[in-house]
């Protein structure tokens, strides 16, 4: 039974994520990222979003991370359109619920007038499901 719902949340995933799609020529043109933001501010917005997911938010430890302009493409199976804005990404690593590192993982947070709009933390399968608008 729980191969099943490990089966269909594979699935699940991999079909939201062969759903989605980048923006058009027009839309990139045309965009709007919001106000510039320093490194330091997407840094600081980021790490506070990701830091608050983990079971102990104060062991978060952080590298590889960037900031730049970009866009997330639209994922239509979850109501979501392309978004334009800040995109900090990198890998967390934090400890569980036995006090234990848990191993570092792959994370992209989208920041739009320095508020987070989007935002995916890989899961233990390897891919990452936006969470947001």
């Amino acid at each position: 039974m729980i191969r099943a719902g490990v089966v269909f949340a594979s699935a699940a995933t991999a079909l939201i994520a062969g759903c989605a799609s980048g923006p058009t020529p027009e839309q990139i043109a045309t965009a709007s990222y919001g106000r510039e933001i320093t490194q330091a501010e997407c840094a600081s917005v980021g790490q506070e979003l990701i830091s608050g997911a983990m079971k102990d938010p104060g062991s978060a430890q952080f590298r590889g991370t960037s900031c730049a302009k970009g866009w997330w493409g639209s994922v239509p199976i979850l109501g979501m359109g392309v978004q334009f804005g800040w995109i900090y990404q990198g890998e967390v690593n934090a400890k569980n619920s036995y006090g234990g590192y848990v191993g570092f993982r792959r994370f992209q947070v989208l920041i739009r007038d320095g508020m987070v709009v989007r935002y995916c933390l890989t899961g233990p399968d390897g891919l990452c499901t936006p969470t947001g608008s």
